[in-house]
């Protein structure tokens, strides 16, 4: 099973957000079978951090490894750590038992009739698990007999305990249960009935198994990646934290200071920005902070560790651009020279003409005086092209983690895109959005004016989650700061909003920003950009399964770039058809 950079990138946010600290450094997070991040387990792992010494949990954890059972006694001692947390958070966030309970009930559905696995210590712990959220819902009588009651009352730990009562209360129950033996136990193992040439063999390959397994793991209850086990290069691997605490990012400032770190040095002050966000963080979007930045770093934050391996990350994955365009750089050049012809033809048809006095033209018969008596020879009428100032164009790129094996792809599009408008002389400016941590970041590579620029879009390179229509509302409000007659906003992007920030609900619950939440915020800020006079645009990068969420969003004024010799024209019939309604 394949997880993305984004679902590692959400268990993470939701387990900062559960243990209300964001210095901690998330070494255990839980994916459905799909591999998305499960929302009620990875809470609970968070909240675990809150209540418990996570140290000490670590260490019992790690006894574990390589036996036997290993997965067994995995899936044990978090169904006992779901319980006892569950209980201390239940009346502090009453989200959690409705979370609770809706896991539950896809739980139960999910094991209906299969607690057969390959071995009886793994079929014992499906049953727990079956009685434990039949429990949860309710259902505490006429438990299947193969529920071991037992064993589901001793693993199901109160909330009572502190961190070594709890260790001692799983450790207690695995021994008694199981051939677990804590280190420095005298217990005897429990005799087997196998036979023991058999049972060598069979523990043999256990163990060699055991140790082969990899930082993701089935258990009882979904997908377990353990990242403590595999040293800081794989918990880095999704461009997390590895140095979060140094920022005390548990605080307003801390995490402000973290995102500075990461994207660039912000552009605009506090002020400016606490007024933006006071303007467009309303909504959909309340609880949303704003981090603008041209990815500049000053020579302090390179000194420190965590902002220097960003800025390299950062210029290795601009030199993979550039060295992926310049491998097929005459197909390039050529599509940005069609490009460009399309546009300027196209402006030439149907923008508007202006009637000026020149020296040469037509005749004006009602100027002639002028010559012969003002010595002014502009006694001729011309008609100049329409002027190109009237139109600007801001090309928006989606930076999230969605978009990871397409960068240099992207990078590409949004090259040819700005540098044939450049050489068409219409003023272009270039940006892309991704959200972190409650942050949605707006990376500049070139303002209308920086018409010397263009390459900086070679910066561009994805990370964290993405806000789309708060994205799209933030353009559409800096666009209309400018003076031109005739708006364009072209967005790159997949299609597939999706935020770890809920969306608050009138009712006061919340609901995820993504699917179909995502995609109508989205549309909405789509339609009201276009009822300010913004022609909004989108050049599609994703795939067919996200296709009637780019149809939803942006109607028929979309362009899906299939193959690089049909971007020239798949780009410019689409900005022919936007030219000629202006």
């Amino acid at each position: 099973m394949e997880i993305s950079e984004f679902e590692k990138k959400r268990a993470a946010n939701l387990i900062w957000n559960g243990a209300e600290n964001y210095s901690i450094e998330p070494g255990f997070r839980v994916f459905d079978s799909e591999g998305h991040a499960d929302l009620y387990w990875n809470s609970i792992v968070g909240a675990v951090h809150k209540h418990y010494d996570w140290e000490k949990l670590e260490r019992f954890y790690n006894t574990f490894h390589e036996k036997i059972d290993q997965t067994a006694y995995e899936s044990l001692f978090w169904i006992a750590m779901e319980n006892c947390t569950f209980e201390k958070e239940k009346d502090v966030r009453p989200v959690f038992p409705y979370l609770r309970r809706e896991y539950a009930k896809r739980q139960l559905k999910s094991l209906e009739g299969s607690f057969a696995l390959e071995d009886s210590a793994g079929q014992r712990v499906l049953a727990v698990m079956h009685g434990h959220f039949r429990r949860v819902l309710g259902e505490n009588e006429g438990l299947p007999d193969v529920v071991d009651v037992k064993l589901l009352n001793d693993i199901e730990v109160s909330g009572d305990l502190d961190t070594d009562q709890v260790i001692d209360r799983i450790a207690d129950t695995l021994e008694t249960y199981f051939t677990y033996r804590r280190p420095g136990s005298t217990k005897p193992v429990p005799k087997s009935s196998v036979n023991p040439f058999s049972l060598f063999f069979l523990r043999r390959k256990q163990r060699r198994e055991a140790g082969n397994m990899g930082p993701i793991r089935r258990l009882a209850f979904g997908y377990g990646e353990h990242l403590s086990e595999y040293g800081s290069e794989v918990l880095d691997q999704s461009r997390l934290s590895v140095a979060f605490a140094k920022y005390s990012a548990q605080t307003d400032e801390g995490l402000k200071e973290y995102i500075t770190n990461y994207f660039g040095k912000p552009l605009y002050d506090q002020k400016i920005v606490r007024r933006l966000e006071k303007e467009y963080c309303t909504g959909n979007h309340t609880d949303v902070h704003l981090h603008f930045t041209d990815g500049a770093y000053d020579d302090e934050m390179l000194k420190s560790g965590f902002a220097g391996k960003m800025r390299k990350q950062a210029v290795e994955q601009a030199k993979e651009n550039e060295e992926a365009f310049q491998e097929n750089v005459a197909k390039y050049r050529m599509e940005i020279l069609r490009l460009t012809n399309r546009i300027r033809n196209s402006m030439l048809m149907h923008m508007d003409n202006q009637v000026v006095k020149s020296n040469s033209g037509r005749l004006d018969a009602s100027l002639i005086w002028r010559g012969l008596e003002l010595d002014d020879d502009r006694i001729f009428r011309k008609v100049l092209p329409g002027d190109s100032g009237n139109l600007s164009v801001d090309l928006l790129l989606d930076a999230s983690t969605s978009q990871v094996h397409r960068q240099p792809v992207v990078a590409a599009q949004g090259y040819m895109i700005a540098e044939s408008l450049t050489r068409c002389g219409i003023p272009v400016r270039v940006y892309s959005f991704c959200s972190m941590n409650g942050y949605t970041v707006v990376n500049l590579f070139r303002d209308y004016h920086e018409v010397k620029k263009n390459r900086n879009i070679f910066r561009y390179f994805t990370t964290g989650a993405n806000r789309d229509g708060l994205a799209i509302r933030l353009a559409a409000g800096m666009i209309e700061k400018n003076d031109a007659d005739h708006r364009l906003l072209i967005v790159l992007s997949d299609g597939k909003p999706n935020d770890a920030i809920k969306v608050r609900t009138s009712s006061g619950s919340y609901k995820d920003y993504a699917g179909t939440t995502g995609v109508e915020d989205t549309a909405a800020e789509v339609h009201r950009a276009r009822m300010q006079g913004i022609t909004v645009l989108c050049v599609f990068t994703g795939d067919e399964k996200s296709l009637p969420a780019v149809q939803r969003i942006y109607g028929r004024h979309f362009a899906r770039i299939r193959k690089l010799d049909l971007f020239a024209d798949t780009v410019g019939s689409m900005l022919q058809t936007c030219l000629r309604n202006l």
